[in-house]
């Protein structure tokens, strides 16, 4: 049976293991928030002006809360299988490396042989969290909030909703790529919804009391008093601009709920959602005319991915199998946007500005959301290029699943420490 999945570019969890341990929680909600550690450079002095108590707001929404509502948080996370977006990772990062050095096991490739240096997507994530108040953003993280548009669009978003249409400036070039992308591979696509996902959400009280009713089981009355709560802590946070702060919304996703045992999710619509944040951070880095299609295209994997069986089409777990789906999306992507039917762009120019993927690489080798590190990232769009650029026939759409078993063939090259960059290391392995 397959599972749902939320994957790729994908929603923020919580934050606390990252954020300043400054403001500790009541005694009634603060058992499983995991390790507190002291505050990143990100964060350091950083302290937006905060009009009202949110300490003190916080601790009256747990007492609406149930007991035990930490594990309901992170169960209806855990049911939907969200994600970890760029921000979380980006700022995971900054503590993997030292806390990873030297502990390969059996299981997970030795970290210390593998270059995982800071990147671009890292100054973006300070830069957008350098005027908010971390103590503040850390209570929004343990109550779900930061995630609350990740659950609007999966459980209420529609394509053609009100609250759920892409931005006017990417309307006309995400429509065309995703309607291309569904005719170029070998599955049933026609049926995904393509949405947006928009952060000013988080202070529409509606819509964020319907999310907390999903989230923690509450009443209507007691979700909506939670949403007001909320609402104000987000308010009270210039640097958050009612939501409006990319880091609601830094993510892209495919969503899935076929199979589900759960009939709320079952009955779902498959679902590709561009998050505004993660448009604003495209456009930061400059790569706003090839990233939000390289991303689609990535997104676009996965729902074959869904439709192949290629999730559970493995012996590989935990990390390592997260990867391979992952480094295997990114090498879909590059095949279809640089595909004669596909996209047709230049192949070494998709690579040198597809760092849409390359930037959220990550090192923390032993998570089971690893993505994959840069390199690695960079060696399957340069595999998958390759496989356009030596075809017998530039013209002809490989079936999904022989890409897929020719992509499993080449894995263990990927992710080799030294594993090439170019496409031209790759014309054997195309082949």
């Amino acid at each position: 049976m397959k599972n749902t999945r939320v994957y790729a570019f994908t929603a923020l969890t919580a934050l606390t293991v990252s954020l300043s341990g400054a403001i500790a929680p009541s005694a009634h909600g603060a058992t499983d928030d995991g390790p507190v550690t002291k505050s990143s450079d990100a964060f350091a002095g950083s302290r937006a002006a905060k009009t009202v108590d949110t300490k003190k707001i916080y601790d009256r929404i747990v007492q609406k809360l149930p007991a035990d509502w930490q594990s309901r948080r992170d169960a209806a996370r855990a049911k939907l299988k969200i994600d970890e977006s760029p921000v979380e990772r980006a700022l995971r990062s900054k503590l993997a490396k030292a806390a990873a050095a030297g502990k390969a096991s059996a299981n997970v490739i030795d970290p210390t042989q593998y270059d995982c240096g800071p990147t671009k997507l890292d100054a973006y994530v300070d830069s957008i969290l350098a005027n908010v108040d971390a103590g503040n953003l850390q209570l929004l993280s343990m109550l779900g909030a930061l995630d609350a548009p990740t659950y609007d669009a999966i459980l209420f978003g529609t394509s053609n909703g009100a609250g759920y249409q892409l931005l006017p400036a990417y309307q006309d070039s995400l429509t065309s790529t995703f309607g291309t992308a569904q005719r170029f591979w070998d599955v049933r696509l026609n049926d995904v919804q393509l949405m947006a996902m928009h952060g000013e959400m988080v202070v529409d009280e509606n819509r964020l009391a319907s999310t907390v009713q999903y989230m923690y089981g509450v009443g209507a009355a007691d979700a909506t008093d939670i949403a007001r709560d909320i609402i104000t802590m987000v308010k009270s946070d210039n640097a958050l601009r009612n939501g409006k702060n990319p880091i609601f919304t830094l993510n892209a996703f495919a969503f899935t709920g076929k199979g589900d045992p759960d009939p709320v999710i079952r009955k779902q619509k498959d679902k590709m959602v561009f998050g505004d944040g993660i448009l604003a951070a495209l456009k930061a880095l400059g790569l706003n005319q090839v990233g939000p299609k390289a991303v689609l295209g990535h997104e676009m994997a996965h729902h074959v991915q869904y439709e192949d069986g290629l999730f559970d089409n493995t012996d590989l777990t935990g990390p390592e199998a997260t990867r391979r789906t992952e480094l295997m999306a990114d090498s879909f992507s590059t095949y279809f946007v640089t595909h004669k039917k596909g996209l047709a762009m230049n192949p070494k120019q998709v690579l040198q500005t597809e760092e849409s993927f390359y930037d959220v690489g990550d090192c923390s080798f032993d998570n089971a959301g690893h993505h994959g590190t840069p390199n690695q990232r960079k060696a399957a769009s340069a595999w998958g290029a390759a496989v356009v650029a030596y075809s017998d026939n530039p013209y002809r759409v490989l079936p999904s699943m022989r890409l897929a078993t020719k992509f499993d063939k080449v894995l263990p090259e990927l992710v080799k420490p030294d594993a090439p960059t170019s496409i031209e290391a790759y014309r054997a392995a195309a082949k």
